[in-house]
């Protein structure tokens, strides 16, 4: 069986054609079944003033003053029923300075120590004694599976999520 030049130009032709079609297909599906109906139900969240997504990345802008624990759960709700499973990644947008991002990579080893030793009352003494040397404040939360930093100076804000494992040992 010979093929013709022809022949393999209307196979080509047909197999770009497909893929197109099931690419835009693609994309149709995901902006009216998932994109519309996510940013819908970010929009509602109290405490979220902008919400974008990017394949399975959700930013969220979050208003200065909001729930960061609260905030942080109900897009993460939203986000899993929407993409069908949890997102790959929640980037909370903040107004930060130098001495809130400094005392956001300080705490990782007060997080660090305080998961390690189950000593979580400790730990969140610890942050907010670092905040007010520094002249800011911070509000922590904990749940079972992050500690929710929210770092305050003046008119700066920076939000900050730790995940962790609640149970540590007493040995320290």
């Amino acid at each position: 069986m010979k093929v013709s030049a022809k022949q393999i130009l209307v196979a080509v032709i047909s197999l770009v054609m497909t893929l197109g079609v099931l690419l835009g297909g693609e994309k149709l599906y995901r902006t009216t079944i998932v994109d519309s109906p996510l940013m819908s139900n970010l929009g509602t969240i109290q405490g979220v003033t902008h919400a974008n997504l990017q394949g399975d990345v959700v930013t969220v802008r979050v208003k200065n003053g909001a729930d960061l624990m609260t905030v942080y759960q109900s897009v993460t709700t939203a986000a899993t029923r929407a993409l069908g499973h949890a997102p790959t990644k929640i980037v909370l947008k903040s107004h930060s300075n130098a001495t809130l991002n400094r005392l956001a990579e300080n705490a990782a080893f007060v997080i660090a120590q305080g998961e390690a030793t189950g000593q979580y009352v400790a730990m969140k003494q610890s942050l907010e004694a670092q905040a007010a040397t520094d002249g800011a404040r911070a509000a922590v939360e904990l749940d079972s599976h992050h500690v929710y930093i929210t770092w305050h100076q003046q008119q700066s804000v920076l939000y900050d999520v730790q995940p962790i494992e609640i149970g540590g040992s007493s040995h320290a």
